[in-house]
């Protein structure tokens, strides 16, 4: 009865929480990103989360804007130019102390340099503007480079080689994560024709790519098993196509046929 009771408040919180996400993306343009993490996160903890978010939308609405620059004090800082090669990295650290006093961090998703990343935050996030409020607890500004310098190649590289680490895992559904929802019927139909899959080798050879599509030819070899005695082998060359909507997506891909 008791775990009755504990399911039917988790199943409120839960609503509850989807109210607010719909209500915050209502009124502030608020983003939530669904995936096989977030549908796993306990409902208590999203809403210690949303609790957060909803005080920062409070406090920011009526704070005014300064940039990154005076938000560190409008500190003194060597032009990057000045700067010799074998100084360029105590100089970033120094850089990255004093902004992380401030609660203020920056980040990359890709490798980049460090004149690169000094360069990028002295020339132009120091021109960003953010809110100047006081902080909540342990509250950090969190900053990408790549939110800046968006690197497409490394991104849509990436997603073809976690759709293939997770496509044939039957227990991991990450890799809808990169799938465009109109596609998504024939994965499932595919994964589902299979017991288990077992991967011997995936190699991205060709890339091009225009503003909204990215073509990958591939090399690929993986057994489908589908009972204790038959199995397929596929193994040679493979295309996958993926679309820029905002985040790039596969929407395409072709195995080699099945020996």
């Amino acid at each position: 009865m008791e775990e009755n009771k504990n399911e039917e408040e988790l199943e409120k919180l839960r609503l509850e929480n989807e109210i607010r996400k719909i209500k915050l993306s209502l009124e502030t343009g608020a983003t939530f990103i669904e995936g096989p993490e977030m549908s796993s996160l306990p409902p208590e903890v999203e809403n210690e989360f949303l609790n957060y978010i909803e005080q920062f939308e409070t406090m920011s609405a009526d704070s005014p804007k300064i940039s990154v620059f005076e938000k560190l004090g409008s500190p003194s800082f060597k032009f990057v130019q000045d700067i010799p090669d074998d100084g360029i990295e105590e100089e970033l650290e120094k850089l990255r102390d004093l902004m992380d006093e401030k609660g203020i961090a920056i980040d990359s998703i890709y490798d980049v340099d460090d004149r690169e990343m000094y360069r990028f935050i002295t020339e132009e996030l120091f021109k960003h503007e953010l809110y100047d409020m006081f902080k909540l607890e342990g509250m950090v500004t969190q900053f990408t480079y790549e939110e800046f310098h968006p690197n497409d190649e490394e991104d849509i590289k990436k997603n073809a080689n976690e759709f293939y680490q997770t496509f044939f895992n039957k227990n991991h559904n990450y890799y809808t994560y990169h799938t465009s929802t109109i596609t998504n019927t024939w994965f499932e139909d595919f994964r589902n024709a299979y017991q288990d899959f077992i991967t011997q080798g995936f190699e991205i050879i060709e890339f091009t790519m225009s503003e909204n599509e990215a073509v990958l030819i591939f090399d690929i070899d993986f057994l489908g098993i589908l009972d204790e005695r038959q199995t397929h082998q596929y193994k040679g060359r493979g295309r996958m196509i993926m679309e820029n909507d905002g985040y790039w997506s596969i929407s395409k891909v072709e195995f080699p046929e099945a020996n």
